[in-house]
């Protein structure tokens, strides 16, 4: 069974967020972004991730090649740098999502994507902005 956060856009004053927006990130071990790296970050649109992703691998070459670090060091450390994409990798997604205004609603788990949506839009109760009426009774 998979894990997924879901994530829900913020909605102006009065809407309600749109379901198609809504974003799902599984929580798994990437094995693309252990591969790829900043080119996975770059192909989920988490652009200042990629970028940081990338310059602390510039910064470790940079800082080895002046210590003189031997072959065997540096492929220990990309892959120790790998691993931990590959894990935490979803997580920079949701940054990412975060500082783009989303929230993180919640967590579900599904033997696929579909059942997870499901039973996540089965219970999801949005947002309701609150009536004229409502507001107009409490002021008085």
């Amino acid at each position: 069974m998979a894990t997924y956060t879901v994530h829900v856009p913020a909605a102006r004053s009065g809407e309600t967020p749109s379901a198609d927006k809504i974003v799902f990130l599984r929580d798994r071990f990437s094995w693309w972004a252990f591969l790829f790296g900043p080119l996975w970050l770059l192909w989920n649109r988490a652009y200042l991730a990629a970028a940081a992703w990338f310059a602390l691998l510039l910064t470790i070459s940079v800082v080895a090649v002046k210590l003189d670090f031997n072959q065997e060091s540096m492929s220990l450390i990309s892959l120790a740098l790998g691993i931990i994409l590959g894990f935490e990798g979803s997580r920079l997604v949701a940054w990412t999502l975060r500082r783009r205004g989303y929230d993180e609603a919640g967590v579900v788990s599904g033997d696929s994507l579909e059942e997870a949506e499901e039973i996540f839009f089965h219970d999801w109760k949005p947002q309701a902005p609150p009536s004229p009426a409502s507001s107009e009774g409490r002021s008085a």
